[in-house]
């Protein structure tokens, strides 16, 4: 069995990880956003608001604080939205007083540029606990909708570090859960990019789909948004090879596919004419690409990089513009060739 585990955030992923990992590890340690959600979730062994169905096995220790889970694990899955990363980080940074952090790995999960810095995940991890922790950091990505990793369905991710004795660890840990085999890299950039920016093209797939266009409209957008993220990581000094990946590719054929998507789903209410406010205020969990939406547009306008289905995306959310004429906007651009 694998040692002891640590996961903050207690959504559909944080939990769907800590009973899969659960069925591996001697006990995992799942950190709540408070004392009240703890306690639910302790009554009941279920997550009634994120995971429906799903048992908590008596090996996953429910808390709301963070020393429990520092005083017992040394791996840290940080499975929050990215738009509560920061404060997560701040929070944890809190602890330094009490604990050792540069003994522990941390693993983000987040797949969103939703901080009002727009700056990755890795450079808000930066920013809180400082450069040298850097080596400590860790990104999974890829195509893992959570009720599928929660019933230990087979799943492939890959996880990227600036440091490869890390990579060797989290190998190690993961050598054991059979049902969710991991790859390794070292292109962070590239992997959190994968993993945020293809959320923008499962919005624009599915309101392709709330109007009806069709199974050629969206493979046209998957193929192209493939090129249109490539496009960006590259801009942004990752290794295009990484987009080929499963935190591009494989995560893009997911999330713009399946009727699971979060994102997917609220770009199909969009395309049949639902406000996006109203969307949101009746959603519990996160759909990420919409914040990596604005965020994105901006820093493309700011480095002038050609993203002409983020584009649209950003003015359907954000400045009116009709699903409808969206389509158009993208089919009446001019011709180029197809591989410049």
């Amino acid at each position: 069995m694998n040692k002891p585990v640590g996961i903050i955030g207690s959504g559909s992923f944080g939990t769907a990880l800590a009973v899969n990992f659960s069925k591996f590890a001697e006990r995992v340690y799942l950190k709540c956003r408070s004392k009240e959600f703890a306690e639910e979730l302790k009554t009941k062994r279920y997550n009634e608001y994120y995971l429906k169905g799903v048992n908590l096995g008596e090996n996953i220790i429910i808390t709301d604080d963070y020393e429990t889970v520092f005083k017992n694990c040394g791996i840290i899955f940080l499975a929050v939205p990215s738009i509560a990363l920061k404060d997560t980080l701040m929070d944890i940074k809190k602890t330094r007083d009490k604990f050792d952090l540069s003994g522990c790995i941390f693993v983000n999960t987040a797949k969103g540029l939703g901080d009002k810095s727009m700056e990755l995940p890795h450079k808000v991890f930066e920013s809180v606990l400082g450069s040298s922790m850097l080596e400590r950091y860790a990104v999974l990505s890829g195509p893992s909708f959570a009720a599928e990793v929660s019933r230990h369905l087979p799943t492939a991710v890959c996880i990227a570090s600036f440091n490869d004795k890390i990579l060797d660890e989290l190998k190690t840990f993961f050598k054991n859960i059979i049902n969710f085999r991991i790859y390794t890299l070292n292109d962070v950039k590239g992997v959190e990019l994968g993993g945020a920016l293809k959320n923008i093209i499962a919005l624009a797939a599915g309101i392709s789909d709330g109007l009806g266009l069709g199974n050629n409209a969206r493979a046209a957008l998957l193929t192209r948004g493939i090129v249109e993220i490539t496009r960006f990581g590259e801009a942004l000094g990752a290794d295009k090879q990484t987009f080929t990946g499963l935190s591009g590719l494989g995560d893009l054929m997911l999330t713009a596919a399946s009727d699971l998507s979060r994102n997917r789903s609220v770009g199909i209410r969009i395309g049949k004419g639902e406000s996006l406010d109203s969307i949101l205020k009746g959603m519990k969990m996160v759909a990420e690409g919409v914040a990596t939406t604005k965020s994105v547009h901006n820093i493309a306008k700011e480095k002038n990089i050609y993203m002409p289905i983020t584009e649209v995306v950003y003015s359907v959310l954000y400045e009116g513009l009709k699903p409808s004429d969206a389509i158009i906007k993208l089919l009446e651009r001019d011709i180029k060739d197809e591989f410049i």
